[in-house]
């Protein structure tokens, strides 16, 4: 595992540059070549909402929406990071026999910290960009170690990870022109059901049920994710595409049977940048999940059509996967976004304050304004939390020259928040904020 973990980190800085251009130029051409999937009737009747327009890189003009926004604050910095006192699971190259093709294949495959042949795991299958192959996910990403973190926070379920390569001919590798393999991404639906999932099954120690099976992917591997995971429910019960490509199938193509869906699905996950110029295409298949009451996620951030996008929702998707908790337990503070007042009294005078919480692309934070003797202050929010119904956030505000860090910490209780207000150790004030409707 030393070996190959050392491997992989010194090709990443090269191959990621490299990639990451060539990601770029192709996805263009992808969107000219194969369009935007057509739109129904009754999405072109369907009444547009006020939208801010951004220019897109590629996939042209992008329009935001009241529901695109963020579900999910910003990961911690060191999410990625390598650390030494968690225990790490196995990264491994494995060859498998593909019948599909008629040769030899290799996936990359996770093993979690402790893995044993006397505990059945759960498996999810993450598949790469038009790009990419059975590495990519490990150089732009390094999920080994995301997991290996949420693991030992216990923010995720022990699990296997399984990134083959979703470019199903005999010459397999990346590069030249992406285009002339369309038709082996497709076959690469056969391949990932008739021989890498059984070569997995009959290696590793799996629970072979659908709903300890999940499939995700980024980009390419996003359309992927939308159209082998929904054209098989009896397979995969968690679904999680990030930044779908063009080559997703449409809406209606995809859940036909709308009931048997929300009686079948445990997760649909999906996510794009704001940044993203083809974010149309997880709007559309938003839109439609919406209008039919069909329950997913859709989370905005932002971020483009990049890495960062990828790393971030593979973090959030990871812990809800394999875990029967609902799709909200991970937005904390969709519930204190807005306008809040209070007065509070204090040794210097009543302190008339509106706090304004916001989510701005994936950071939560905001400002204050405070009115003490004639005198407005203004100050800004940061470090908003809601655990539950605990919630904690922090003001920087300054003072007759000083920047004064004040903490609240309470309880959120509907429209009213009991805080308890530490300004250093000079004071403690109890107060309710009421929220402004």
């Amino acid at each position: 595992m030393a070996s190959v973990s050392k491997t992989l980190q010194q090709n990443s800085r090269l191959g990621l540059r490299e990639t990451a251009s060539i990601r770029a130029i192709m996805l263009l051409l992808a969107l000219l070549t194969w369009g935007q999937p057509a739109h129904s009737q009754e999405e072109k009747d369907r009444p547009q909402p006020p939208a801010g327009r951004r220019v897109g890189g590629f996939g042209g003009p992008i329009e935001l929406g009241p529901d695109d926004v963020a579900a999910y604050s910003a990961p911690p910095e060191e999410f990625k990071r390598i650390r030494d006192k968690v225990p790490h699971g196995k990264l491994e190259m494995v060859d498998y026999e593909s019948k599909t093709v008629g040769t030899t294949r290799k996936m990359q495959v996770y093993t979690p910290p402790g893995y044993t042949t006397e505990k059945k795991y759960p498996v999810l299958y993450l598949l790469h960009g038009i790009g990419g192959d059975e590495t990519e996910w490990q150089r732009f990403s390094t999920p080994n170690v995301i997991l290996d973190n949420l693991i030992a926070d216990g923010k995720a379920v022990p699990m296997i990870i399984v990134m083959p390569n979703g470019r199903a001919q005999k010459n397999d590798r990346a590069g030249g022109n992406a285009f002339a393999s369309a038709p082996a991404f497709a076959t690469f639906e056969r391949d990932l059901l008739d021989d890498v999932i059984p070569a997995i099954e009959a290696t590793y120690s799996v629970d072979t049920s659908r709903e300890k099976r999940a499939i995700a992917g980024l980009s390419m591997g996003g359309g992927q994710s939308f159209n082998f995971g929904l054209a098989h429910l009896d397979t995969f019960a968690w679904i999680g595409p990030f930044s779908a490509a063009p080559n997703t199938k449409k809406p209606q193509e995809l859940i036909p049977d709308v009931e048997a869906a929300k009686k079948q699905l445990k997760l649909l996950w999906i996510s794009c940048g704001n940044k993203d110029g083809l974010i149309k295409i997880s709007q559309d298949m938003h839109q439609y999940l919406k209008k039919n009451g069909v329950e997913h996620v859709w989370h905005v951030d932002g971020h483009g059509h990049d890495p960062q996008h990828w790393s971030s929702s593979l973090y959030w998707f990871s812990q809800q996967v394999f875990q029967n908790k609902p799709a909200e337990a991970n937005q904390p503070t969709k519930p204190l976004v807005g306008k809040w007042t209070a007065t509070i009294n204090t040794q210097i005078g009543d302190q008339d304050y509106v706090y304004t919480i916001e989510a701005k692309d994936d950071q939560v934070g905001g400002s204050a304004v405070m009115k003490l003797n004639g005198e407005t202050f203004r100050s800004k929010l940061a470090l908003v939390k809601l655990d539950g119904k605990l919630v904690s956030f922090e003001e920087t505000l300054n003072f007759q020259g000083n920047d004064l860090k004040i903490t609240y910490s309470g309880e959120l209780d509907g429209d009213k928040m009991q805080l308890t207000r530490k300004v250093g150790e000079f004071a403690t004030e109890k107060f309710v904020a009421e929220r402004v409707k």
